[in-house]
Order: structure tokens, then C-alpha cells, then sequence
């Protein structure tokens, strides 16, 4: 677990999600935490997104964006295409217009191509942490929640892979933790 930013931030419980979306100190924060909750996203990887990476079924990550520099296209989950909509109708007021595709999804103040900064959402996401009780979080709690639900699900480790964009197996496996009860119940199966 994360302690004074150190070491792996920790996975998160449906609760604490719930929370911390509830907490968001605006729509894109909380449709940037969203993205990130649906598609294991890296926060570097959502901030430059824009509006023409997410259509109306999937969102992509351009491979210009990604860490391992390959393209990556997820269908959107019903909850997450719910938030882009309703995002994009606070956006479009917020900055009198329809956005444009080349236009940021998560715009820095005042701009609407200039994207938020990590800084900046690290700080809004800190604060929400300590407003709801959450310990040991990051912005990067959102991609080892999701690969852990996938596998605690059953859902077969190339799929997990191809859903976080990991490029190995053993790189994915540093998301994966088990706990002694888990370990207790594989054996007693």
C-alpha cells in the first residue's frame, strides 16, 4: 500500500470508488476518475485524450499516448458512456460550444486544447482521498482495482491484459495481490 507516495498504490473497494466519485470536486474530475475506473487508463494516458479518441462506443488511446506505444480500444461500459454524455453536456456549457475532435477531453483552465496537468489532478484526487477517509490511493488505484476485479472475477489473464494494455504477463502480475484468504480458499477448493 502507498504510504507518503511510496510503493504501490493500493486497489480500491466499490465503496471507496463510489465515494471518491461522489467527492470529485467537479465533472471532469469526476468523469477523468470514471475513465479511469472503466478503462485501467494511466492518468497520462486519459489526460491526453481527446474528443475524438472517445466515439460513441469506445474510447481510444492513441498509441502517440501510450506507454507502450501501441494503440488501445476499449468498448465503453454503460456507466461509463452515461458519464462521457452527461460531461459532455457540463463541457459544452462550460465553454459555449460542442467540442471539436481535436479538442481536450480534460481541458486545462481556461483553454480548451491545453489538457489538466498531472499535478492538478493529483491534487483534486488527494483531496477527495482525505475528504472520504481513503488511504494509501493513487491516481493509479483506478488501474490496479480494475485488473484485480477482472482476475478475482475469473476472467482469464490475456483478456486482463488486453483490457489494461500490459504489454507482458509478468508486468501485469505486479498489479495482481492476494491476500491469506485467498490463498486459504484456492486450497480448499
Amino acid at each position: 500500500m502507498k504510504v507518503n507516495r511510496h510503493d504501490k498504490a493500493a486497489a480500491l473497494t466499490d465503496e471507496q470508488l463510489k465515494a471518491l466519485l461522489a467527492a470529485a470536486p467537479s465533472a471532469k474530475h469526476r468523469c477523468l476518475w470514471t475513465v479511469q475506473q472503466w478503462t485501467a487508463a494511466r492518468i497520462g494516458e486519459a489526460l491526453l485524450l481527446t474528443w475524438g479518441d472517445v466515439g460513441s462506443k469506445q474510447v481510444t488511446f492513441r498509441r502517440s499516448t501510450t506507454k507502450t506505444k501501441t494503440t488501445r480500444q476499449l468498448l465503453q461500459a454503460p456507466a461509463l458512456a452515461e458519464e462521457l454524455a452527461a460531461y459532455k453536456e457540463h463541457w459544452a456549457k462550460e465553454h459555449g460550444h460542442q467540442p471539436k475532435p481535436s479538442e481536450a477531453l480534460f481541458p486545462a483552465a481556461g483553454s480548451t486544447t491545453s489538457t489538466m496537468t498531472r499535478q492538478a489532478a493529483d491534487k483534486a484526487f488527494r483531496a477527495a482521498c482525505k475528504a472520504v477517509a481513503i488511504e494509501g490511493a493513487s491516481l493509479h488505484s483506478f488501474r490496479r482495482t480494475m485488473a484485480q476485479n477482472l482476475v478475482a472475477k475469473g476472467v482469464p489473464l490475456p483478456v486482463v491484459q488486453k483490457a489494461t494494455g500490459h504489454k507482458s504477463l509478468s508486468s501485469l502480475g505486479e498489479y495482481l495481490t492476494a491476500s491469506q484468504e485467498d490463498v486459504l480458499a484456492a486450497m480448499l477448493a
